[in-house]
């Protein structure tokens, strides 16, 4: 039916339905180009009273006056209902009309409504150990982007799900480059999420219409920067104990150079997540607090002795950890002095630490099905792409003999 379709309501006393104390029930009968819908108002009136034509009581009680007034509030709500349903655009009839009278009308699902349901389920995949922290709270923290952007453009805090367009998401797309300043693989790790609970929301039937249909996110490769062989050796060669804070900042990311451990993994190293075998080998044996996949990886001699530097330390013991580590903020803080004062020319962070372990491994001929182990990646993949690194630092290495034999030409 079409939603600007014209309706008419008629109010009738049932004789039919006459009640045990001989008064008839009323109805509203609702009529929609053709279509019927009846309901009964749960109001009676004394037969003598009733005015068809009219559709009132002629009597003069209280309770007749009452009912006449109850009558002109139902023609109200209908004609406001009736309103409510063409200016949206939406299909009227008899039933719908009726329905959004009673309250029976099922409210559509909401944007935020559905993805935090979905991250219900994050959340037991995170207490499970099939999701890392990290990623559950990005999780959490998209619903909140969701809010602000939607106030931001709309006004509102909350939309039907299936209200979501290809311009919604691209309006969204564009909210969290400019204004959460996202860079290209945060914003599409943020889409993707909001892509997965459109999924849900579909498979359930709540919307209908897929506004990621045909779009595409491609993620950048990042340019992952490790230290070079003598870059680690100067920075090992500092002599820091003058400014202890430093020298353990130092230390933290030597040790992340030499085990592969990211920052949130040193963080929690505990002495129980070190095991030596049979044979008195030492190895570190951890869950990564990101994917939850096993690192192994054997414990070489030079963080073997930065364990036993720090074994005395007062948050060592206090908290049963290997290392005292700091906050990645205050890390990365220092790490510029350490690089300063080992003349690094580059802006050092604590995930390089990971990059530089990898990186030294390939160097050194590991294989890298044993790196993949060691950093705990789950996909090969992932670690390929240090592979390729090193590939182009043999090329630029071979520079020198290229531009040298380059020009000898043969006669």
């Amino acid at each position: 039916m079409l939603h600007d379709s014209y309706f008419t309501l008629s109010f009738i006393a049932r004789k039919a339905r006459a009640l045990r104390n001989g008064e008839y029930p009323i109805f509203v009968r609702i009529t929609v180009s053709g279509q019927i819908s009846e309901m009964n108002l749960g109001r009676s009136v004394a037969p003598e009273n009733w005015d068809q034509k009219r559709a009132m009581s002629k009597g003069r009680s209280r309770r007749d006056l009452e009912l006449n007034k109850y009558i002109e509030v139902v023609k109200a709500r209908f004609l406001e209902i009736h309103n409510m349903l063409v200016r949206e655009g939406k299909m009227v009839n008899p039933k719908i009309l009726r329905d959004h009278f009673l309250g029976t009308v099922e409210k559509p699902k909401m944007l935020c409504e559905v993805f935090r349901m979905a991250n219900e389920q994050r959340r037991a995949e995170y207490e499970r150990g099939d999701m890392g922290k990290a990623t559950y709270e990005r999780w959490v923290r998209c619903v909140t982007y969701l809010e602000e952007f939607m106030q931001l453009t709309q006004n509102v805090t909350d939309i039907p799900v299936k209200d979501v367009t290809k311009g919604f998401v691209q309006d969204f797309e564009h909210f969290l480059r400019m204004n959460k300043k996202a860079a290209n693989n945060t914003a599409v790790r943020y889409l993707r999420y909001l892509k997965n609970v459109m999924q849900y929301a579909i498979a359930n039937k709540w919307a209908t219409e897929d506004p990621f249909l045909g779009k595409r996110f491609k993620r950048t490769v990042a340019d992952r920067e490790a230290l070079t062989e003598a870059e680690l050796k100067r920075m090992m060669d500092l002599d820091l104990k003058v400014y202890p804070r430093v020298e353990a900042v130092r230390d933290t990311f030597v040790f992340c150079c030499f085990t592969g451990l990211a920052f949130c993994d040193i963080k929690s190293l505990k002495r129980s997540d070190i095991t030596t075998d049979a044979d008195g080998r030492m190895w570190i044996r951890k869950h990564r607090e990101k994917m939850g996949e096993l690192s192994v990886i054997p414990l070489l001699d030079v963080p073997r002795r930065l364990i036993e530097k720090y074994s005395n330390h007062p948050k060592v013991l206090l908290e049963g950890v290997v290392l005292p580590v700091i906050s990645n903020q205050r890390m990365n803080a220092y790490l510029k002095e350490v690089a300063d004062l080992a003349k690094i020319n580059r802006h050092l962070t604590s995930h390089i630490g990971r990059h530089t372990f990898a990186t030294l491994s390939l160097s050194n001929h590991v294989p890298i099905e044993s790196i993949l182990k060691m950093l705990g990646h789950s996909d090969i993949r992932t670690t390929q792409i240090y592979a390729k690194m090193q590939d182009k630092t043999i090329y630029e290495d071979m520079a020198t003999m290229r531009n040298k034999f380059d020009c000898a030409m043969m006669n």
